[in-house]
């Protein structure tokens, strides 16, 4: 009886490391989805510069709420890369893949825009550096959502069951 016990036991801690592995994974991609963006940020910014310096961008690129608006889209960033790390609740990880997946859309369709506006560098970037860990990172937390106590689906697709 003792020996079916302790089956059990390493077979609820195997699945609790399995799925705390699967949510450090999701936040790692994330992270990369996050950083990507921050890369197109700085590319486009730097295009800005670019064009104002030959005289060829607006006299005032930003104003206040432009400013504000950048600020608190870069920082949205965060959310999606901390929530799978502190929280297990379905509710919330639904919220987490649906803002990501937002944040995702929204930054290319961005990019594509002021691909066509600036150059087609710019849309290239947001395809490069969002789109492809952006694809990544929302299945991973599709994945996360499917997920059950008893079997967590990795990234690699296999699947551990208890």
């Amino acid at each position: 009886m003792s020996s079916f016990k302790s089956v059990n036991i390493m077979t609820e801690v195997n699945n609790h490391l399995l799925a705390q592995i699967t949510r450090q994974n999701v936040a790692l991609l994330w992270l990369i989805c996050g950083l990507g963006n921050t890369i197109y940020a700085v590319i486009q910014i730097l295009t800005l510069v670019n064009h104002q310096i030959d005289g060829a961008g607006p006299s005032t690129p930003f104003d206040a709420t432009a400013l504000w608006y950048f600020g608190v889209a870069c920082s949205i960033w965060v959310v999606p890369i901390l929530v799978p790390l502190i929280t297990t609740s379905r509710v919330v990880n639904w919220a987490v893949a649906l803002l990501g997946s937002l944040l995702v859309a929204l930054s290319v369709l961005g990019g594509v825009f002021d691909g066509m506006r600036d150059g087609l560098h710019i849309a290239a970037t947001a395809a490069i550096a969002v789109a492809l860990p952006g694809f990544y990172a929302i299945r991973s937390s599709w994945r996360l959502l499917r997920a059950t106590d008893g079997s967590v689906k990795l990234l690699g697709g296999s699947i551990r069951a208890g």
